[in-house]
């Protein structure tokens, strides 16, 4: 069977990286021919592409000074690329819907997710690329783990997801609160599913993964949204501790900081997660890797994107790893992490969402 997946694969975040080759694994695992639809458009290049050349010249020159000023975000920029296009079968190179519209891929079977493919702010508006549209008649039609990225649906673009969605083969999403939401928008059961990073074990990573190169202990700070606290917490067990803190990028306040990875891969990323002591994060994928390496964690909550990990911890029995403000922390009693009991947990929720994949494709 081919199948394509299309999602935000092409951010430079270490998070739709990794969940965009964690789906792909998924899928070969079950011995399709699969790979990533790469569909591209430049309100997602946009964000990422340091030098912004679908921009016209002006914007080029522009962008390019910054660039020569700001070096770090070119090497991060070609860094994830080389990521990309060695560890991805992409297919195609679309950046307008029309191209991709008008390719006729001929595969099998076409999945829509993870991330927030549905969320109008981050797609420009109602994007049918992401609504699988362009599939043509007699392919499947799939959603995993799709998000709107928010706790209600856009009455703007209400008529279009319903029309779109109704010739869905089978719908997951990954928050709760949208759920029914779209289950009685579509006419169809919407599925509660584990994000793709969760459906791998630790060991699959290894393919990818990069052993960190720093030798003494180390706390790791992935922080997504800056927030004093995170770093007021970072500091304090770093002096509890004596050892020093490595995050994605500098920031004032730290008081003992070893260079930032801000220019790592996401296989380099999930080195530094699995040679870390400890993590400290505000992130979605933070605490999912530390939960996969077993990692001694917290989390304090993004402000968007906080409830994803809320129902996540709460669903492995994980809530004391959640630190909603200083007054909370417990100690390092806070960070304990109890593997074995976890991972039983976690498997069960991993199968449940395994099994839909394959009957959503097979049956």
């Amino acid at each position: 069977m081919k199948v394509g997946v299309i999602t935000f694969h092409s951010a430079n975040n270490y998070g739709a990286t990794l969940q965009a080759w964690a789906l792909q694994k998924v899928l070969k695992g079950f011995g399709a021919d699969a790979g990533v639809i790469n569909y591209h458009p430049d309100i997602i290049d946009a964000l990422y592409d340091p030098m912004q050349l679908s921009r016209g010249p002006k914007r080029y020159a522009k962008m390019l000074k910054i660039a020569l000023r700001k070096r770090d975000s070119l090497k991060r920029y070609n860094s994830f690329q080389k990521f990309l296009h060695k560890n991805f079968k992409l297919i195609g190179d679309f950046r307008r819907y029309e191209e991709l519209a008008a390719a006729r891929l001929g595969l099998d079977a076409y999945i829509v997710g993870s991330d927030q493919v549905w969320n109008p702010t981050h797609i420009g508006g109602y994007d049918p690329a992401y609504y699988l549209e362009f599939a043509e008649a007699g392919s499947r039609k799939i959603s995993y783990a799709a998000s709107i990225g928010s706790d209600y649906i856009n009455p703007k673009y209400k008529d279009k997801m319903k029309n779109a969605l109704s010739s869905f083969n089978a719908i997951s999403v990954r928050e709760r609160s949208i759920k029914d939401a779209i289950s009685e928008l579509s006419g169809k059961p919407a599925q509660l599913v584990l994000d793709p990073t969760l459906l791998l074990a630790r060991e699959d990573y290894d393919e990818i993964k990069v052993k960190s190169r720093i030798k003494e202990p180390y706390i790791l700070l992935y922080m997504i949204e800056k927030n004093p606290q995170v770093i007021a917490l970072a500091n304090r067990l770093s002096v509890s501790l004596g050892m020093p803190v490595i995050q994605r990028r500098p920031i004032k306040g730290l008081t003992n900081e070893l260079p930032p990875f801000y220019t790592a891969d996401a296989g380099q990323f999930l080195g530094l997660i699995e040679g870390a002591s400890y993590v400290i994060s505000n992130s979605f994928h933070g605490t999912v890797f530390s939960i996969i390496y077993g990692k001694p964690f917290v989390s304090m909550l993004h402000s968007d994107t906080g409830s994803r990990v809320v129902d996540l911890l709460t669903e492995l029995g994980l809530e004391s790893h959640i630190v909603h403000d200083l007054s909370d922390f417990e100690g390092f009693s806070s960070f304990a992490l109890d593997s074995e009991a976890v991972g039983k947990r976690l498997e069960t929720l991993r199968q449940s969402s395994i099994d839909f994949l394959k009957k959503s494709l097979f049956e």
